[in-house]
C-alpha cells in the first residue's frame, strides 16, 4: 500500500511538471512503469528548471525514492523461506542477469516494517517537494463524456448515423 501511494505521488509530480490536469495525467501515467516515470520526471525537471538547485533537489529526492522502491521490489518479488530448525526467516533472492546468483538473506519483521515506513515517507516527501516548489496538481473542472464503445462495429454505426443526420438536414 505504501508503494502504491508513492507511485501515485510520482504520477502527480509527473502531471504537475507537464502542467496537465488529473484526468490527462491518469491517461498518460496509469500504466507507466516506475523507472519510466522516474526518467521522464528527471527530463522534465531539467527542461523546466530555472536553476540547478531545483534539479539537484529533485534528483536527490528521486534517488531516495528509487532506493525505497528497490526495497519494495525485494519484498514483493522474493519469496520468504523459513528455516525449520531455527525458525529464522530468509528472503530468497535470485538474479539471472549474465549469471545465475542465489542468495538467502535473513530478514526480520522489523526490517520489513522499516522498509514499508521508508516507502511511505518518500511518497510524502514527493508531495512536500511539490508544495515547496509550487508544482501544482490541477483537477479537471469539466465533466468527462461517457466512455465510447471503440469497437469497429460501433464506429461504423456512429458514422452511419452521422451520415443519415447529414442527409436528413439537406
Amino acid at each position: 500500500m505504501a508503494a502504491a501511494q508513492t507511485e501515485d505521488s510520482m504520477k502527480d509530480l509527473l502531471g504537475g511538471l507537464l502542467g496537465i490536469d488529473n484526468v490527462d495525467t491518469l491517461a498518460v501515467a496509469t500504466h507507466m512503469s516506475f523507472p519510466l516515470k522516474d526518467q521522464i520526471i528527471r527530463a522534465l525537471a531539467e527542461l523546466r528548471a530555472d536553476q540547478a538547485a531545483f534539479v539537484d533537489s529533485l534528483d536527490d529526492l528521486l534517488d531516495t525514492v528509487k532506493e525505497a522502491m528497490d526495497r519494495r521490489n525485494v519484498l514483493v518479488h522474493n519469496p520468504l523461506m523459513l528455516n525449520p530448525e531455527t525458525n529464522e526467516v530468509f528472503s530468497h533472492r535470485l538474479k539471472a542477469r549474465g549469471s545465475l546468483q542465489l542468495e538467502l538473506k535473513p530478514i526480520t519483521v522489523d526490517e520489513i516494517e522499516q522498509d514499508a515506513a521508508l516507502i511511505y515517507e518518500v511518497g510524502l516527501s514527493i508531495i512536500q517537494f511539490m508544495n515547496a516548489f509550487e508544482i501544482e496538481y490541477r483537477y479537471r473542472q469539466t465533466p468527462l463524456m461517457e466512455p465510447l464503445n471503440r469497437r469497429k462495429t460501433a464506429r461504423a454505426q456512429r458514422r452511419e448515423a452521422a451520415a443519415d443526420e447529414t442527409c436528413a438536414a439537406k
